[in-house]
């Protein structure tokens, strides 16, 4: 079998196909499973224009106005200084997860991931020859365990990946467990990836903490980061991986073998959303703790759900083990009697069974009716 053929398809990309298909049949579905970020971004959507003379292949690494924007808002937000030559524009976080595996990896290393995860971290890391050790989140408030992970730890480990805040948790890890895997990763001489795509999206006055800001491991971590989740801008695929100068030379000459450079245009509505971003950032996350906090007062109606808060990201992520199903059970009935789409949490990894995941990143009341919906599809 080919490594292609071997490549799951994508656990959460798979709801919106079906989402389109019943709503091509006629049906009404409620897609609480992903779907337009509103509110829309903070820049327009119409292209900005192409001149002539850059109707060609850009520089790989990312046009030096987008790095400069992107190490000007490092500093400024994250505290973390990098420069022009530690930093690759990227299409999207996925593919800045995928590079860094190919950059850091031989055939057979170990990358320890949290369970539960992101759908694209395993596959990523298979693609580039190694394998994804998942690891689980201390229970019940989803901790990260650095000691487990330490305990997993094998001769053939060669990095940690984790995100904060957590897609689907929505938990920020906190200065004191990130400060412990920073320790972790200097004394075995591991590499930390990190996805922030979710840099923005932090609550009730949280703080999202870089590992980036952690000096001793600056050598040693790679960051990545999504305009797509930060700026509302899913269509443009734009991301930005943040690395030690030799990773970045690597990911930028993978960059030119495989796909050239990231599209221009994309790059110069990144570099404007940038520039909106002192006023974007406020009402992006007053927005999206309203949301939250709408969903989960309908979702506590019914008193058999676990819904915990969420400090950040835009998912609710309750357990629904009292309902005496499945994960895929209980979304497939949510489907089919009620129209409402969601996701379940066994395609997050063996964490996430048990539970179903909610996307808040479309309009309010389509949110709302939509978890009205969901509370009446549920078993009596």
């Amino acid at each position: 079998m080919t490594v292609l053929a071997s490549l799951p398809p994508s656990g959460t990309l798979a709801v919106g196909e079906r989402v389109r298909t019943l709503r091509a049949a006629g049906r009404t579905i409620f897609n609480l499973s992903g779907g337009a970020p509103d509110p829309a971004p903070p820049v327009g959507l119409t292209p900005p224009a192409i001149t002539p003379g850059e109707n060609a292949l850009g520089d790989p690494w990312g046009e030096p106005f987008l790095r400069r924007a992107f190490a000007e808002r490092l500093a400024r937000r994250h505290g973390v200084v990098r420069g022009e030559c530690e930093m690759v524009a990227t299409i999207g976080a996925k593919q800045g997860v995928y590079f860094a595996a190919l950059a850091l990896l031989e055939p057979g290393d170990e990358v320890l991931v949290l369970d539960p995860c992101w759908v694209t971290y395993a596959p990523s890391v298979a693609l580039a020859g190694g394998k994804a050790v998942l690891v689980g989140l201390a229970r019940p408030d989803n901790r990260l365990d650095v000691a487990a992970l330490e305990a997993a730890l094998t001769p053939r480990t060669r990095a940690i990946l984790v995100n904060t805040p957590h897609n689907p948790t929505g938990r920020v890890f906190t200065e004191a467990e990130l400060s412990a895997l920073a320790d972790l990763v200097k004394r075995r001489d591991l590499w930390l990836i990190c996805d922030e795509s979710f840099d923005l999206f932090v609550f009730d006055d949280g703080l999202h903490l870089s590992p980036g800001a952690f000096d001793a491991i600056r050598d040693r971590t790679i960051l990545l980061y999504s305009f797509s989740k930060a700026f509302a801008l899913p269509s443009y695929r734009i991301g930005m991986l943040v690395g030690p100068e030799p990773v970045c030379r690597l990911v930028a000459t993978c960059t030119q073998q495989l796909i050239s450079s990231v599209s221009l245009v994309s790059q110069k509505v990144a570099c404007e959303a940038m520039a909106q971003e002192a006023e974007w950032a406020p009402f992006l996350r007053r927005t999206y703790q309203d949301k939250r906090d709408a969903c989960l007062e309908i979702l506590r109606r019914d008193s058999r759900f676990d819904a915990p808060t969420p400090q950040g990201s835009f998912y609710l992520f309750p357990g629904i083990t009292r309902f005496g199903l499945s994960s895929d059970a209980l979304t497939a009935r949510l489907l089919d009697k009620a129209g409402v789409a969601v996701t379940s949490g066994a395609v997050f990894g063996a964490a996430g069974e048990g539970h179903i995941r909610v996307n808040l990143v479309g309009p309010l009341p389509v949110i709302l009716d939509g978890a009205q919906a969901l509370l009446r599809g549920l078993p009596g």
